[in-house]
């Protein structure tokens, strides 16, 4: 925390008393402990003051601003499944979370008081080393949106000396591409550096809002801050917001502080001549001092992320400003869109490897396609599908250029997934014909949120579908009589805590034909590759081989520009007939008293498999030959592959789904 010496064009009395003074963050983490203060004969008036008070002002503003960022980023842009926990911080300190749950749902909501222990722990936020405790008292919670919480640092000691005796509360809105916090303090704050009150800060309110899309922040305060060294109280009162360009300091913006009399000094920003400086005038007498060695970077931060270096403004600048909730991307929702704020609004996104993409790094090598929304400065990076969970990806690199044409090569750190939610929605197949009454189920679904999950199924297309059950784990329907194209289904599935996921079921409709064979591969799968195919006799040949001498065996082949074949047996002493066979193992090799079981094609099959099947319908004709057959089955290639699921329908009505 910042009250560092401040540099004049005119000398001040009290320069001393100033250099003293902290505004949460001065030291950066190593600085050396404050000394006492020195006994100087206060000022009488404003006028011999102004400096000082200006630089106060401001460094009470940015300290404030900073405590808040250490919350939102401690409690709000985590996982909440994770309210107890520890760490070490980034000097080798460590730090403790402990949660008061209050409603006994195991993460932090609305009622709880969430404590956090800091043993010599060097905080970005706060651009220091802190040790002792904050506790924040939670009154309203929307997961990485909006919360409402109460603040108290008073026995919380920055750099060894400085303590912020009281309270504030933060209510914090997010809306897609803005933000407003507003900070007031609950109760009286006194600053204190070796346990001496140098200011007390009162009737605080600080409003921050965050435009992404035009990359610009604005700030306004009005308050009392109570001196010490002044020996009076002035007030804040803000004329026009603070604002510039984030990580820049302020280009605009005008603040009055003032005395009970009438004495008061004006605070003003520069736009692009001495942009680095603030103005203060006082009457007739005016000079400038630097933002630099007066504020931390909160006021210029993004989204709760302290600015580390605060640039000059110039209008051509572009670079970078921030990922938004940088801490969730080690804890990255499934289908959560990835946001990057630049410093300028983007004209153009051009992929460096052809096309955007979320790509896990370990086997089965999930590659997820991703669509990019451009919002002024404002990059959307969003999965076309749901990513696997509890999964390492890494984000595809880009070059982005801005409308003053300049270019930067963007390299996206890596996300890994959440694992609160572990989707699985099974189905029987994934075609439908007239009057099928397809079941899909969302009960093999992983939850490890310490709650009820709830479920709502959904149409995404536009055919008419009406669900059975749309709020229960499984459901069903029959589908609908004018539906002839793609059925897109979806499940939301969702947390107590409001955490969510969604996953995608797309049903393909199949027109009648007198022969069908189709098989679901998930990813993983060597047979089939990770691929859902259809094939019918439009495209290729059939062929149902059967047997007089072996009546417990049948093959269907299908030839195209490849080869397949699925072959059935019972075991040799029965006849293959209508049933269900479980614990089929590979074709030819089986045992003489199991079932058999092998599909194959394009050159791939199993050495070993397990598996089962059933037999729908299945008919001979006068000369002995295959005149009807449905047959479900299922099969795990190497026996621990995903399973693969497939269909035949021969001169079968039977539904498909």
């Amino acid at each position: 925390m910042k009250y560092a010496p401040i540099n004049y064009k005119t000398p001040l009395l009290s320069l001393l008393t100033v250099s003293l003074i902290s505004a949460c963050g001065g030291g950066g983490g190593g600085a050396d402990p404050v000394t006492p203060p020195v006994q100087v004969t206060p000022p009488v008036t404003l006028a011999d003051y102004a400096g000082e008070a200006s630089g106060i002002s401001l460094s009470s503003v940015d300290s404030l601003l900073q405590i808040s960022f250490l919350a939102h980023n401690t409690l709000f842009t985590t996982a909440h499944i994770s309210a107890n926990r520890e760490g070490s911080c980034f000097n080798g300190g460590v730090y403790e979370q402990t949660l008061t749950d209050n409603d006994d749902n195991s993460v932090i909501s609305a009622g709880d008081q969430v404590t956090v222990t800091y043993r010599e722990c060097y905080s970005d936020n706060l651009n220091s080393v802190a040790n002792g405790t904050v506790r924040y008292d939670v009154t309203a919670l929307k997961e990485q949106s909006d919360y409402d919480i109460t603040i108290d640092a008073s026995s919380l000691t920055v750099d060894e000396s400085i303590n912020l005796v009281g309270s504030l509360s933060v209510n914090y809105q997010r809306e897609d591409t803005q933000s407003v916090m507003t900070v007031t303090t609950s109760t009286e704050i006194d600053v204190d550096i070796n346990g001496d009150t140098i200011i007390t800060l009162s009737n605080m309110e600080i409003v921050k809002r965050e435009d992404f899309a035009e990359a610009q922040y604005s700030v306004s305060v009005d308050g009392d801050i109570r001196d010490e060294a002044l020996n009076g109280t002035y007030s804040l009162s803000q004329v026009t917001p603070f604002s510039g360009y984030f990580d820049e300091f302020p280009n605009e913006g005008e603040i009055t502080i003032s005395t009970s009399g009438t004495e008061s000094i004006t605070v003003t920003a520069n736009f692009v001549e001495d942009s680095a400086l603030y103005d203060v005038q006082y009457k007739d007498d005016s000079f400038s001092l630097s933002w630099d060695s007066t504020i931390d970077g909160a006021i210029t931060g993004l989204n709760g992320q302290r600015s580390s270096y605060i640039y000059e403004f110039r209008s051509d600048n572009f670079d970078l400003v921030s990922i938004l909730n940088t801490s969730t991307l080690t804890n990255y929702g499934l289908n959560d869109s990835y946001q990057l704020v630049f410093s300028r609004p983007v004209e153009s996104f051009v992929a460096s490897y052809g096309e955007m993409a979320f790509q896990a790094e370990d086997w089965p090598f999930d590659k997820v396609l991703a669509s990019v929304e451009i919002n002024g400065a404002l990059v959307t990076i969003t999965p076309e599908e749901s990513l696997m969970a509890d999964t390492y990806y890494d984000v595809s690199s880009f070059i982005v250029t801005s409308f003053n044409q300049h270019n930067y090569d963007m390299y996206v750190p890596s996300v890994r997934t959440r694992d609160d939610i572990i989707p699985m929605v099974t189905w029987q197949t994934n075609l439908y014909r007239f009057n099928d009454t397809p079941t899909l189920s969302a009960e093999e679904t992983g939850n490890n949120t310490n709650g009820e999950l709830t479920y709502q199924w959904q149409e995404l297309s536009d055919s008419g579908v009406v669900f059975e059950t749309p709020n229960a784990a499984s459901t069903t329907f029959t589908v609908p009589e004018t539906a002839d194209s793609e059925l897109a289904i979806e499940v939301v599935i969702t947390s107590e805590y409001g955490y969510s996921v969604n996953e995608k079921v797309l049903l393909t409709y199949v027109a009648p034909l007198r022969s069908i064979l189709s098989f679901d591969s998930p990813v993983g799968d060597f047979v089939g590759g990770g691929e859902q195919r259809l094939f019918t006799e439009n495209e290729g040949v059939f062929t149902f081989t059967n047997h007089e001498e072996a009546p417990h065996y049948l093959s269907v082949d299908y030839q195209t520009d490849d080869w397949w074949t699925l072959d059935l047996a019972s075991p040799t002493d029965e006849v293959l007939g209508v049933g269900v066979y479980e614990g089929a193992t590979r074709w030819p090799f089986q045992s003489p008293t199991g079932p058999g079981l092998d599909f194959s094609g394009a050159g791939r099959g199993c050495n070993e498999l397990s598996g089962r099947f059933e037999i729908l319908e299945l008919s001979y004709d006068e000369n002995g030959n295959v005149e009807s057959l449905a047959v479900n089955f299922e099969q795990n290639c190497e026996k621990t592959m995903p399973t693969l699921k497939g269909l035949v329908r021969h001169n079968s009505s039977v539904p498909l789904n």
